[in-house]
């Protein structure tokens, strides 16, 4: 392998490496810190509350996940949400970096040509953004009481909430098809990235499809993190 070839490997084999242990570990905060159920009720096809959050369009749905106001529940899921949403300031750092990580990764073998690549990063970086502004309508949300005040809110997160969405499972796309030119066991990731991007197709026609989606891209990223370490 050229030099400049192994140095562009080794770089991206870092990226993954660091990205990938701190979205691992954030990934277990979350699930340590946030509500299992919702207080009340999810929306239809969603397990996970801080999903369901995320893709609540009406106070209906807020109420349903965080409990109806003076409510006892409410307060600690509220606490507990609040808490996931904002550790979710470094995940939405780390998995960004963990896609860009992958492309290198997979440029540095010559399975993704440059352009794609430099579409990944514009992809990180935007569903970057679209988390951070997320986080923001969450964290103004379950402090308010009123329905009405959250209408605005409401509006403002089902196009950020999209944005991060739609770039992460673009970006999973492109990644299967990288994917399956690799060479060994790591090309079998490329099933779960496709099946990722599949779910964020099928979101247009049934919403809880993001879940899916989400699990699918969680197991190749754990395959994609064992790959990195045996290098």
């Amino acid at each position: 392998m050229p030099a400049a070839v192994a140095s562009h490997e080794r770089r991206a084999l870092t990226i993954i490496r660091v990205a990938g242990t701190a979205v691992l570990v954030l990934i277990v905060a979350f699930l340590a810190i946030v509500p299992t159920a919702a207080v009340h009720e999810n929306l239809p096809g969603i397990s996970s509350p801080i999903l369901g959050f995320e893709l609540a369009s009406t106070p209906e749905h807020v109420f349903g996940i965080l409990g109806n106001p003076g409510e006892p529940a409410r307060a600690d899921a509220v606490r507990r949400i609040d808490l996931g949403n904002r550790i979710d300031f470094l995940f939405m750092i780390a998995y960004p970096a963990l896609f860009v990580g992958i492309a290198l990764l997979l440029e540095s073998h010559g399975s993704f040509s440059r352009a794609a690549t430099m579409i990944v990063v514009a992809l990180a970086v935007l569903m970057a953004i679209g988390d951070a502004l997320e986080n923001r309508e969450l964290l103004f949300l379950s402090g308010v009481n009123d329905g009405a005040a959250m209408l605005p809110s409401l509006a403002r997160l089902r196009i950020v909430t999209h944005v991060k969405w739609y770039a992460i499972f673009a970006a999973s796309g492109l990644l299967a098809a990288g994917a399956w030119r690799e060479r060994g066991w790591w090309r079998w990731s490329a099933p779960f990235y496709a099946l990722a991007a599949l779910g964020g197709v099928a979101s247009l026609a049934y919403l809880a499809a993001i879940e899916a989606g989400m699990n699918a891209l969680a197991l190749a990223w754990v395959m994609t993190y064992v790959r990195s370490w045996r290098a």
